[in-house]
């Protein structure tokens, strides 16, 4: 069973006013927090950055050092400002896995625990038919860029994004039969679900 991983890191991040993956977090960037959990893993990943013809320039030379210090797939969206999906399947192109493992870029408290708690449910969803397998948090919430995808949704992916502009991730999860995994069994504190939007929610984890 062959896992690879797709980091979704092209959002234009305007509440953090730009900028996301590469914000300074600890000795690095922030998105490192993911890509040396991979690493240490020994899970093979794509970084999904937003489409080519909207990166901004400053990016270049730290695209640069991510993939001289990791050595691993770097990508765009395949087309510009369509959300998380887009992302997605620009990132499932380009990897060879049974199970692609998706995450965002701005998870500061991820850890190999929480990755092989998710993974340890592989087993379950293959022998039921399952083709997503998603933490859900007590109220309904899901978590749709913590989760992972069978190689086989890719095609519907395809579909849905063709069909029309704006697609819920909500509904592609509802087309893949999703096990849903209660999510202190990922994390009990459900801390490595912390995602960074603002520039307070950086100060205060950067306190923590």
């Amino acid at each position: 069973m062959k896992v690879a991983g797709v980091v979704v890191s092209g959002g234009n991040a305007k509440r953090l006013e730009g900028e996301k993956p590469f914000r300074r977090f600890g000795k690095g960037y922030l998105i490192e927090n993911v890509l040396k959990v991979l690493v240490e893993m020994e899970i093979p990943f794509a970084v999904v950055f937003k489409h080519m013809g909207h990166l901004q320039r400053d990016y270049i030379p730290k695209i640069k050092y991510l993939i001289k210090r990791y050595r691993q797939r770097i990508t765009w969206d395949v087309v510009y400002d369509r959300g998380p999906l887009v992302g997605i399947l620009s990132g499932m192109r380009v990897v060879e896995g049974d199970w692609i493992l998706v995450l965002p870029c701005d998870t500061p408290f991820i850890d190999r625990r929480s990755l092989e708690n998710l993974l340890a449910y592989i087993d379950t969803g293959e022998s039921n038919s399952h083709s997503c397998i998603v933490p859900r948090h007590e109220d309904g919430h899901i978590e749709p860029l913590f989760s992972l995808y069978r190689r086989t949704s890719l095609s519907i992916l395809e579909k849905l994004l063709k069909s029309r502009r704006n697609v819920p991730i909500r509904e592609l999860i509802y087309r893949l039969n999703p096990l849903y995994i209660p999510a202190e069994k990922i994390d009990k504190s459900k801390k490595v679900f912390t995602n960074i939007n603002t520039l307070d929610d950086l100060r205060r984890v950067t306190r923590d």
